[in-house]
């Protein structure tokens, strides 16, 4: 069984990570925190994404941990604020959340479902077993790598061998981690093939660069 630790949740700041984190820890699964907002360089002129915290869990503790927080948040409803934003959402709007649960945060979706709940909308386990499904096989389809992106990827590897290297890896090496904690390659074999082809390309040309000088220089 996969014992690696894998991304679980992001999050937008740490103390809502930590929260996340004690929960799963007290109900037994071992979680890692990285902060990647230790590394963030915001670039003045540009708009930034904040990379956030990421909270890391072992891929074969996904079900339990998506139960534990589940009820942890189904409890933390009852105290919320009615200034909540969720409060001004139109029923169909609060549907919107349930229909996408995976854009919105474990709070949100349980706050818009006991809302709903109030006026009389419920949905079944059976719904949502539906939907999770339905999100992992949208999730797992293969993507297509576009001729001019491959040729792009070649022509990197002898005008500009370090992109052609990080392109070739990237394509190689890509992989999806589902909703369910299984990880998949993003690309299809054939597609990750040119990626080998174009990462080797890259390193030997590079290589080659590198050697040429030297004797040069000598």
């Amino acid at each position: 069984m996969d014992s690696e630790f894998i991304a679980y949740k992001k999050l937008t700041d740490l103390q809502s990570a930590e929260e996340i984190s004690n929960e799963l820890t007290k109900n037994g699964i071992e979680c890692h925190l990285q902060d990647d907002m230790q590394s963030y360089v915001k670039v003045v002129g540009y708009n930034q994404i904040n990379p956030g915290v990421t909270i890391n869990i072992k891929s074969q503790d996904f079900s339990k941990a998506d139960k534990i927080l589940d009820a942890y948040f189904s409890a933390e409803i009852s105290d919320v604020d009615k200034d909540y934003y969720l409060f001004q959402f139109s029923d169909e709007e609060l549907k919107e959340i349930i229909a996408n649960p995976q854009e919105w945060g474990i709070f949100d979706f349980q706050l818009a479902k006991k809302l709903l709940e109030t006026k009389g909308v419920t949905y079944s386990e059976e719904y949502f077993d539906s939907q999770k499904q339905t999100i992992i096989k949208t999730l797992s389809k293969i993507k297509k790598i576009p001729l001019y992106k491959l040729v792009l990827g070649y022509l990197l590897a002898f005008l500009f061998p370090p992109a052609g290297m990080l392109n070739g890896f990237l394509i190689l090496n890509n992989r999806n981690i589902l909703p369910d904690g299984k990880k998949f390659y993003l690309y299809s074999e054939k597609d990750r093939m040119h990626g080998k082809v174009i990462l080797t390309l890259s390193i030997i040309w590079l290589t080659t660069l590198i050697v040429g000088s030297i004797v040069e220089q000598s």
